[in-house]
């Protein structure tokens, strides 16, 4: 572990790096002292706060693209002829590319840097998403929504360590405030998508869904071309000119990161099983949301769109939320990770009962207002877990391995998510849409425990842990961010 904490050790700055206003230099820890190595958290708040902003659209557009097919749906199987169950397989297909990409490149970013990754991960998308737009037969889409997904997901994770590189968390509160934006628009972008989609459907047509999205990933992609490299070890070498490992001999290590930590550590699979969990109700939301409302309610396709509007401003109120505990934990002298885990509980307990309330009033003889309303409290639920847990993990194990921990959640939840969309309209039609949804309620109420073992326990399972990093004082057996 002592090899590994070097390996990743991000050094300070002092002098400008090229294309930012000036920074900070420190001393590299080598023999000679006259050398100084950049360090990007030394940046200019402004540039800093620019960078930021971009990395969180960015990953904002690339989970949108998941969601914003659910609108071209009709008008793709109008125009192919294919069954409504052919036509949503795109949707795994890109989810698919989820489970792909993270884990082979969150800790290939770890060894040899974020920029290369993550730009060339925006361009190919933009690619693959105009191919899939203009696409004449079906099969077009299918490939080019599979190859949008892996080409894509990269960035996803990559730009969680690249708010490890620029903020200093959980002490800097600026970078505490915008990794948990960062969580709250992933959770967003998957319950914006239908509604944007089908806006811009009913104006245009199926394939601007497309071309919204490329224009969106694109305007990313140009904004941060000309960002230079984050992460600490990669600008060290560059700047020392250090030898570069070799790629065959930490390949394997790379790749087997996220799945040494998902086996060996308690903390990752259980929390990477809720939000798999609440990822999968959303993505079954999107094949059953059409069907019990167009069947019960008369719903139209425009306004089945906007029946995903209560999902998002539910998701919204989870940033008040975070906030109170989070001042909550900052009155604490010895703050610990799980300090922040109150609000995971309060999603536990909001799961499985905005599920099981869904689940049985989206029928005759209940206005449609109610289930709608249960959406908001499942989205303010689904927000926290989506937000809490990757936030609990990065500062649990810190910059150096954060991001392989969030490759794991983004793996899990795309592994199972993606499946879902595929038989979920057959589940409805055969046991319901009651029984469809209490099934994922069951399972949600079956985790809700975990994050109460986790506030109890958590010290212990961190102190036992050979990933995470351990404080200087080691007496207070406190972990570091």
């Amino acid at each position: 572990m002592a090899d590994l904490e070097q390996e990743h050790r991000t050094p300070g700055v002092n002098e400008s790096m090229p294309g930012t206003p000036a920074v900070g230099t420190e001393d590299d820890g080598s023999d000679d002292q006259d050398i100084k190595v950049p360090d990007a958290r030394q940046w200019s708040k402004k540039y800093k706060l620019f960078v930021s902003f971009c990395a969180i659209f960015s990953y904002f557009f690339i989970t949108f693209a998941t969601s914003v097919y659910i609108a071209s749906v009709p008008g793709i199987m109008m125009e192919f002829r294919i069954s409504e169950t052919l036509a949503l397989t795109p949707i795994t297909f890109y989810a698919i590319g989820f489970v792909i990409g993270p884990m082979c490149t969150a800790a290939l970013s770890e060894e040899f840097g974020r920029q290369y990754i993550y730009k060339i991960s925006l361009l190919l998308h933009v690619v693959f998403t105009c191919v899939a737009g203009s696409a004449q037969e079906f099969r077009t889409i299918a490939v080019a929504r599979g190859i949008c997904g892996i080409v894509g997901s990269p960035s996803v994770t990559v730009f969680s360590g690249l708010l490890n590189d620029l903020w200093k968390m959980p002490e800097d509160r600026i970078g505490g405030l915008l990794f948990a934006v960062y969580g709250i628009f992933g959770a967003v972008a998957s319950e914006v998508g239908p509604t944007a989609g089908e806006a811009i459907v009913r104006d245009r047509d199926w394939r601007w869904t497309f071309w919204l999205t490329a224009m969106l990933v694109g305007a990313c992609f140009l904004a941060l071309v000309t960002v230079p490299e984050t992460y600490g070890p990669e600008i060290r070498r560059k700047k020392l000119n250090l030898p570069r490992r070799n790629l065959l001999h930490c390949i394997g290590p790379a790749f087997s990161r996220p799945f040494q930590l998902l086996i060996m550590e308690p903390i990752i699979f259980p929390t990477a099983a809720i939000v798999t969990m609440g990822q999968v109700v959303v993505f079954v939301f999107y094949a059953a949301y059409p069907v019990v409302l167009e069947e019960v309610y008369g719903f139209s396709s425009y306004q089945v769109g906007l029946a995903f509007t209560p999902l998002l401003i539910g998701s919204l109120f989870a940033l008040p939320i975070i906030s109170m505990v989070m001042k909550r934990r900052d009155k604490n002298s010895n703050p610990q990770p799980e300090d922040s885990l109150p609000a995971a509980t309060i999603a536990g307990i909001l799961l499985p009962i905005s599920l099981f309330w869904l689940a049985w009033t989206a029928r005759e003889g209940i206005h449609w207002i109610c289930p709608l309303i249960a959406g908001a409290f499942y989205g303010l639920a689904f927000a926290l877990s989506q937000l809490v847990y990757p936030l609990y993990k990065n500062e649990v194990y810190g910059a150096e391995l954060g991001a392989s921990s969030f490759a794991v959640d983004v793996a899990m939840r795309y592994t199972f998510s993606s499946v879902f969309p595929l038989f979920t309209v057959q589940m409805v039609n055969r046991i319901g849409f009651n029984w469809t949804i209490s099934l994922c309620a069951f399972v949600l109420l079956a985790l809700a425990p975990v994050p109460v073992v986790l506030q109890k326990y958590g010290p212990t399972l961190r102190a036992r842990s050979r990933y995470v990093p351990k404080h200087k004082d080691n007496s207070s057996q406190s972990l570091s961010a």
